[in-house]
């Protein structure tokens, strides 16, 4: 382009804000460990679900860095606000700065520009202690010195100009910091007190429904699901949202030296540790965003939320052969993983896990849940269907909820059936499914039952299952160039 500007012409920057896509069909719920230091009150973010509409809710609530191994949770706030820009996200932290923390320690800093910088992480600013290079003066906070937090996490200690510090030429800081690898896998699975009922971990999945009024029907832990309890721990949870819905885990095979370090080792590690569930999608390896390093089940349950806000809500499409938007595959220990298509086929798809293949761009690919191949049930081995049936099974008692208690007469049996019906032919005119329909069938209702209060419905459903194998078959006809070559000489 010439130096010397004569003419017309446009040019383009980002978009300042990214606006996330809203889905209530596909709710991510995710359990970790978050910088709590950086939030805007540390000592509020345990054990506690929180519902972040952007990242700037989840910021203020729990903090963020760039530091993803030892700060899952920010695994998911990444992959779902800056990658795929969905929303809601369930977040619940389980690192307490209470518990979780160093010793204190105390260091010796030069003042420089009116300021010293404390070149580290995880510190706790009510616990920042200032005083004169021999410790026997202790500064006060906002009179003497403000301390912030950088960009990168590290903490900024500005010298106020009238304070009593303000002649100062080196300053002492004592502060703690958290330990995130105090936090153990125990503290994500959870439990509840017997004596005072209190719930911790996962076990607080069960709050996020009568709090913010969403079904968490994804369950992850980046970080965490690798480890076999945790997984199982998930899947049990996940059968039982709120003892009234079904969800789906988003987890990941260990790749670490020494488990499924290759791709050939996938499936016994998978046989090994029990992850046989139709609830489970099985990720493998880890993913690359750039330098950023993701357990891949961070960005999965992000995509499927992104699939499900892109089609109304409703999750019916099958993630796999769709872009994965990364930028490459490792295993833990930031090494390279480039799978060709049969070794994804037969080291992970034929064992019910899904990995990512580059066919002109990062794909998703595999279509199965982890119960395959154990189970070639449609219902419980196709990731989509599963989706959709759990989908379907969750609005029908949301919506017919109002109706437990009510009159057993024919208003409420036809205002089930009819009112079901018009959702069944709704998603059949969205093509999410081929059909369905909801009977009351007399013979499956004795009146024995209705005396009893009970009454039961019957649904079946058509779905569609993904096109996983397209086979065209091509010959040689000679009789097409025969009758090219005769009609030419005509």
């Amino acid at each position: 382009m010439s130096n010397y500007k004569h003419g017309i012409r446009t040019s383009r920057q980002a978009t300042a804000i990214s606006i996330p896509v809203t889905s209530d069909g596909c709710i991510q719920c995710v359990i970790g460990t978050a910088p709590v230091n950086l939030a805007v009150d540390p000592y509020d973010t345990v054990n506690k679900p929180f519902a972040c509409l952007k990242k700037e809710d989840a910021v203020t609530a729990l903090g963020y860095c760039s530091d993803f191994e030892n700060y899952t949770l920010c695994q998911s706030i990444y992959a779902t606000f800056n990658i795929f820009a969905v929303a809601p996200l369930i977040l619940i932290n389980v690192l307490d700065p209470k518990k979780h923390v160093k010793a204190s320690v105390s260091k010796t800093y030069t003042v420089e520009g009116g300021k010293i910088v404390i070149d580290e992480e995880g510190i706790l600013l009510d616990q920042l202690n200032i005083a004169n290079e021999g410790g026997i003066t202790t500064y006060k906070a906002d009179e003497d010195y403000v301390a912030s937090f950088t960009s990168d996490g590290t903490v900024t200690v500005s010298i106020v100009k009238t304070g009593a510090a303000k002649s100062e030429k080196s300053l002492k800081a004592s502060f703690v910091q958290l330990d995130p690898s105090a936090v153990t896998y125990e503290d994500v699975i959870g439990s509840i007190d017997a004596v005072t009922k209190k719930k911790t971990g996962l076990e607080l999945v069960n709050m996020v429904y009568p709090k913010y009024g969403y079904v968490p029907s994804l369950l992850l832990a980046p970080g965490w699901s690798h480890v076999p309890a945790v997984a199982l721990a998930l899947d049990a949870k996940a059968s039982s949202i709120s003892s009234l819905f079904t969800g789906k885990v988003v987890m990941d095979v260990d790749s670490a030296e020494g488990k499924a370090d290759s791709i050939d080792k996938v499936k016994e590690f998978k046989d090994n540790n029990a992850i046989s569930s139709r609830g489970e999608i099985v990720m493998w390896p880890m993913v690359k965003v750039g330098d950023y390093k993701l357990y891949y089940s961070a960005m999965m349950a992000a995509n499927l939320q992104y699939l499900a806000a892109n089609n109304n809500g409703i999750p019916s499409r099958s993630p796999s052969n769709k872009d994965a938007k990364i930028t490459g595959l490792c295993l833990a220990d930031g090494s390279e993983v480039l799978p060709d298509l049969d070794e994804a086929n037969d080291y992970c798809n034929a064992c019910g896990v899904v990995t990512a293949i580059n066919m002109n761009g990062w794909k998703n690919w595999g279509n199965n849940t982890a119960v395959y191949p154990s189970s070639t049930d449609p219902i419980d081995r196709w990731i989509n269907i599963v989706t959709i049936f759990d989908y379907i099974e969750n609005n029908f008692k949301l919506t017919f909820f109002q109706d437990v208690d009510d009159l057993t007469n024919y208003r409420l049996i036809d205002e089930v059936v009819s009112g079901f019906n018009m959702q069944l032919n709704g998603l059949q005119g969205s093509d999410d499914i081929a059909g369905g329909e909801i009977t009351f069938d007399h013979d499956e209702n004795p009146i024995a039952n209705i005396l009893n209060g009970s009454i039961k419905f019957h649904t079946k459903i058509g779905g569609y299952t993904p096109a996983e194998d397209i086979h065209n078959v091509f010959e040689f006809d000679p009789t097409i160039t025969q009758n090219a070559l005769e009609g030419g000489g005509e």
